[in-house]
């Protein structure tokens, strides 16, 4: 088996926002577990462990302020990178949905990505790979 990222933790102050988003963006996804952790070092907090069963975003409450934004020099995860099998109909889903686009990444023959921000200023970055050979999807000189 190779390694590969199970989950990743993040904090926020409206759980049911950012689940919405995930949700929305990604309908093979579900909530695959949850429950309340009672004294979370003095607060009370849910806990939402929303993806399939490879990988998931644990998502939980008892956030108090937003994150910088992506473009400001503060330390800290820039964004979470997930990748879809068809970007275009994910973009058309999350604009329903009155998620707006933060912005496209760089041209590439080989992939092409998209950035959200949730209302806590958390950036997905949601990238569809055009081919299977990794040398080519993975390819930066282009």
């Amino acid at each position: 088996m190779k390694s590969y990222v199970e989950h990743a933790n993040i904090t926020v102050s409206d759980t049911d926002h950012t689940i919405k988003l995930l949700l929305t963006a990604l309908p093979d996804w579900s909530i695959r577990g949850e429950g309340v952790n009672q004294d979370w070092f003095g607060k009370s907090i849910n806990w939402y462990h929303v993806g399939n069963e490879n990988s998931y975003i644990a998502i939980q409450s008892g956030g108090e302020e937003k994150s910088g934004h992506w473009s400001e020099h503060w330390t800290g995860v820039k964004h979470i990178g997930i990748a879809v099998p068809d970007l275009e109909a994910l973009i058309t889903r999350l604009e329903n949905a009155g998620f707006p686009i933060d912005h496209r990444g760089a041209d590439h023959p080989h992939r092409k990505n998209v950035y959200f921000l949730d209302q806590h200023n958390i950036q997905f970055e949601f990238v569809e790979y055009l081919s299977s050979e990794p040398t080519k999807r993975n390819d930066y000189s282009l």
